[in-house]
């Protein structure tokens, strides 16, 4: 994918999606297994896909929550470049992710009307007309 717009944006990791399924599957029919028939194994099995569910789930969610910090240091140093960084305090976590994708022409005037208006993530993503593709979320 050579250009990104708000139409392609969204990342979906089919290989992550899969994974967290089969983890997910495993979970619930252990689960089940375990009040069918109340064994030793039984119990040891439902720990175990317990134990893999959690695991499946949180290497995600950790994964997100650094991307989102590396993210709003990059809207930290592209602001202070601009002589905006005072206005990164006005906007919450989502929306200064969501600004990512806005050129550094079209940011200052999105940013003041993110923070005037109190656009949702979504609604500063659609009103980007110069559009700056991230290509490395994972």
């Amino acid at each position: 994918m050579d250009t990104q717009t708000y139409a392609n944006h969204r990342y979906s990791p089919v290989f992550w999606n899969t994974g967290f399924l089969a983890a997910a599957l495993a979970l619930s029919l252990m689960l089940w297994a375990t009040t069918t028939a109340l064994t030793l194994a039984n119990v040891t099995l439902l720990l175990l896909a317990y134990a893999t569910f959690t695991a499946v789930y949180n290497s995600r969610r950790f994964a997100l929550k650094l991307q989102d910090r590396v993210i709003r240091l990059e809207m930290q140093t592209r602001l202070a470049r601009l002589g905006r960084e005072a206005d990164l305090a006005r906007l919450s976590l989502r929306q200064i992710i969501a600004l990512r994708f806005a050129s550094d022409a079209e940011l200052p005037g999105l940013l003041q009307r993110a923070a005037a208006e109190n656009m949702t993530a979504d609604q500063i993503k659609r009103a980007i007309t110069s559009w700056q593709a991230d290509l490395m979320r994972t």
